[in-house]
């Protein structure tokens, strides 16, 4: 007879426990400022030995993204919410760029706000409105162009110039040339 086979060992279960570090105090945070202060905003590993329990890395990213004077703490509204769509738009992914170009909103602030604003369908909904926008705004230049007078009447941009611009020659023997389309003023020339 033979035995039947002897079930596998319970296999030891291995847990990672984090430890998070502790939240920041507002004691912590006047003692952050006050050697961010002493140190010019950088040496954060200076400042990081006077602040127990802190590395530098998580120093500078308490002063930037908190407490810097620069950093707005506003709820983004509708008119941010479109400024960014505009700005990922134009610069894709690069968020330092994008956090550089609205004052007061850092690179992490404006990369959280992107993936709320895409789980919440947002970017498809702003895109939607922008189409409908640009319908609108081609139905009235369809409507604009019937209202325009006759060619005939309209005069050239060169012409324009030569009235409004005839004026700004430095000295007479820098003219305007209407057939030319340029206005001559001695020191540059603009094209038309």
């Amino acid at each position: 007879m033979a035995t039947p086979p002897l079930p596998p060992p319970p296999r030891a279960r291995c847990v990672v426990r984090l430890k998070l570090p502790p939240a920041w105090t507002p004691e912590e945070d006047a003692r952050l400022q006050r050697l961010a202060k002493e140190n010019g905003f950088r040496r954060w590993s200076r400042v990081a030995r006077s602040m127990p329990r802190r590395s530098a890395r998580s120093c500078r990213d308490r002063w930037r993204h908190h407490l810097a004077r620069d950093v707005y703490h506003r709820p983004f509204t509708a008119r941010d919410d479109d400024e960014l769509l505009r700005l990922h738009y134009r610069l894709g992914d690069r968020w330092k760029e994008i956090g550089r170009a609205v004052y007061g909103r850092t690179s992490r602030i404006m990369k959280h706000r992107w993936r709320e604003l895409r789980r919440s369908g947002f970017p498809l909904a702003a895109t939607a409105r922008k189409v409908q926008a640009l319908d609108m705004v081609e139905s009235e230049v369809e409507e604009s162009d019937q209202s325009l007078p006759p060619p005939e009447l309209q005069r050239s941009l060169a012409d324009a110039l030569a009235s409004s611009f005839g004026y700004c020659s430095l000295a007479n023997e820098h003219a305007m040339d209407p057939l030319a389309g340029s206005l001559s003023l001695g020191f540059a020339c603009m094209a038309v």
